[in-house]
């Protein structure tokens, strides 16, 4: 495996120093759409691009494919990347190499769409996978070409029933996003807590925001601190509802009218506001990490403390690290320290303990969050997440 040990240092050094998480708005997801896929002293080297592009010629070893891949496949509604990589792969996050697809690619990714026959072509103990089946010398990779609105009808990357409310709600906000949140500042004299149609007023709000435009209403609860250096990543956001602006900034004090338009949990005087960020399809390639990424679980979802798969997850790492959308980590448990009662009672340290596998479906400087997709064991805070091998 390349020697990556600078850059690496390098990625870890900015992260304790840049460990601020961006919220889930629309601003916010725009800013991590637009980040460079790799920090700019983690460039790609001419001969890892090589490797990449001859990779892509000359497929994966046959050894390599999953018992029982089929030769030919016909994707169904309801697939997902990931389920038709562990089709073929033992390791799913190879799948570019399968596919044919050189780094640029994996940048601008093959849609692959329901009643889509996937052909697997196997010669002189090499394995590639084609849209356009027979077995000439050269492949041909040709996914079908289609206008913008046919790409709504792409499979996903990974279940989006599994990953939708990390999409669309806020979820961790950093310091700096608490002290500039809107804010409501007032409700009607006969309500303490706000339900749906009741209308509030709320400071903070810009003066040329749209009416119409819709906000996400949330509190500040329990900090989330990185398990390695006890620093806040930031702070996990109960959502609470969600709110339309009726009205405009109006007076000297910027009071904007708004009207409750859903709401899930008591909202009132001091309930901060965020924008309702943009609905997103995930199709990323899965693909394992170009360098060297050692990360940790800062927390698992859903109020608990362990978990398992379909458990989504928060990792102290992000694009500070060179992380990006559809990269696939290993998740690892340190070994434990035990005594060696065959030699004096010698304390040793066990090897890691692998477990499973972590989909990454969205990055921002200092987290990211993933998906758990794979788990033979209960996952926990301090567990490591790193390139899988």
């Amino acid at each position: 495996m390349r020697d990556l040990t600078k850059e690496h240092q390098a990625a870890s050094g900015r992260r304790l120093h840049a460990l601020t998480l961006l919220m889930l708005s629309a601003a916010g997801l725009t800013a991590a759409a637009s980040l460079p896929a790799v920090a700019a002293d983690l460039t790609v080297t001419p001969a890892q691009q090589a490797e990449a592009q001859r990779t892509a010629q000359q497929g994966i070893p046959v050894s390599e494919l999953a018992p029982n891949a089929p030769s030919q496949y016909t994707v169904r509604t309801g697939d997902t990347l990931w389920g038709i990589s562990g089709r073929y792969l033992r390791q799913p996050w190879r799948w570019p190499d399968l596919w044919g697809m050189n780094r640029e690619q994996i940048r601008n990714p093959h849609l692959i769409y329901p009643g889509q026959i996937l052909y697997l072509i196997q010669r002189d103990g090499r394995a590639w996978l084609s849209t356009t089946p027979g077995s000439s010398n050269t492949v041909h990779l040709s996914p079908r070409t289609r206008g913008s609105a046919a790409d709504s009808a792409a499979i996903l990357s990974i279940p989006a029933s599994d990953i939708e409310p990390f999409l669309i709600r806020p979820l961790v906000v950093d310091e700096g996003t608490l002290a500039t949140s809107a804010r409501i500042v007032a409700v009607p004299e006969s309500r303490v807590y706000l339900g749906r149609d009741d209308n509030a007023y709320a400071r903070g709000i810009a003066v040329d925001a749209p009416p119409g435009s819709d906000w996400q209403a949330y509190r500040p609860v329990t900090p989330v601190r990185d398990p390695v250096t006890n620093a806040v990543l930031g702070y996990e956001a109960e959502y609470e509802g969600n709110v339309r602006l009726a009205r405009g900034a109006q007076g000297p004090d910027s009071v904007s009218t708004l009207q409750v338009t859903q709401a899930q949990q008591e909202m009132g005087v001091g309930t901060m506001l965020m924008p309702q960020p943009a609905r997103e399809a995930v199709r990323y390639v899965p693909r394992a990490p170009d360098t060297e990424v050692d990360g940790r679980v800062a927390k698992v979802y859903g109020g608990v403390q362990y978990g398992g798969a379909k458990q989504v997850v928060v990792l102290n790492v992000g694009s500070n690290a060179g992380l990006e959308p559809g990269q696939v980590l290993a998740l690892s448990r340190t070994g434990e320290i035990v005594h060696d009662k065959t030699d004096s009672n010698r304390n040793i340290r066990l090897p890691d303990e692998r477990y499973g596998l972590a989909f990454v479906f969205r990055v921002f400087p200092g987290v990211a969050y993933a998906l758990v997709t794979d788990a033979s064991n209960v996952i926990a805070v301090g567990d490591r997440a790193t390139s899988p091998r």
